[in-house]
């Protein structure tokens, strides 16, 4: 909220290192540890710095810029940033948005790959109120993530689902930024029933085949593969008690697109 970035070591009570930045940021490390991403929405910028010279200029700047948003209006919607991830080999860098789109970008060099859409934006209360001229933050900020294999991005929604994109075939671009290039387009390659409310929170166990989802009703439901051919889902309630309130099968074809992909995704 000082709109400061602050690397700590917890071997310290105080910060090795400070950055002053215009505007709140948005921060995400890499799996190595050895670089770390600051967004700036004032800017629509993202600053890739290098965690043991981190006292100087960044060594990559990103403008996020989506030249499909004209299209739609003009001038076009500012994007809003709520979150960052890298993936699992450091290639990519997940953009996780308050609007209707998140979007995937090249951690080496910058470009602008992909844009996820089908989902619904976090930034509105509810279905039923209408998007503000100026974008907000809202709820959003957890509701969008990889899986730990990076294959697949997992997201909430206002509406309360439960979106699964498959981000294996990623383009390749080379060569200088061109911001004026479209992304790629993609949309989910199935659809979970969630939440009776919004999906504010998706997250996926690192080391077992599970997934948690949190929203305002309903606390958590945690998604498990069974089989090869079940899916299983878990809802528990604010009561905290262990025992499932409900518990929901989800066949193979209704769970994914492809039938071998129900696997591959909790593996």
């Amino acid at each position: 909220m000082d709109k400061t970035v602050r690397l700590w070591d917890l071997r310290s009570q105080l910060c090795r290192g400070l950055l002053t930045l215009p505007a709140p940021p948005i921060v995400a490390y890499d799996a190595s540890g050895l670089v770390f991403a600051v967004a700036v929405n004032y800017y629509s910028r993202i600053l890739l710095y290098d965690q043991a010279n981190f006292d100087k200029a960044p060594f990559l700047t990103i403008t996020l810029q989506d030249p499909t948003l004209a299209l739609i209006s003009y001038p076009p919607r500012p994007i809003f940033i709520t979150s960052l991830s890298f993936s699992s080999d450091g290639k990519y860098l997940l953009v996780g948005c308050s609007g209707d789109a998140h979007y995937i970008v090249d951690a080496f060099e910058g470009h602008l790959l992909v844009k996820l859409e089908g989902h619904v934006g976090l930034e509105r209360r509810s279905m039923t109120s209408p998007p503000s001229i100026e974008p907000s933050k809202g709820s959003s900020g957890e509701e969008v993530g990889w899986t730990p294999d990076s294959k697949f991005v997992i997201g909430g929604s206002l509406d309360g689902r439960i979106l699964i994109w498959d981000v294996q075939k990623l383009p390749q671009r080379t060569g200088p930024v061109d911001l004026n290039a479209h992304p790629l387009k993609l949309q989910p390659m199935v659809a979970l029933d969630g939440h009776p409310g919004p999906s504010r929170c998706v997250r996926f166990n690192p080391r077992f085949n599970m997934m948690v989802t949190a929203g305002a009703e309903l606390v958590r439901r945690l998604y498990r593969c069974i089989s090869r051919k079940l899916i299983r889902c878990h809802c528990y309630r604010r009561s905290g008690y262990r025992t499932p309130a409900r518990t929901q099968r989800i066949s193979p074809e209704i769970y994914c697109a492809r039938k071998e992909d129900s696997t591959v995704i909790y593996t």
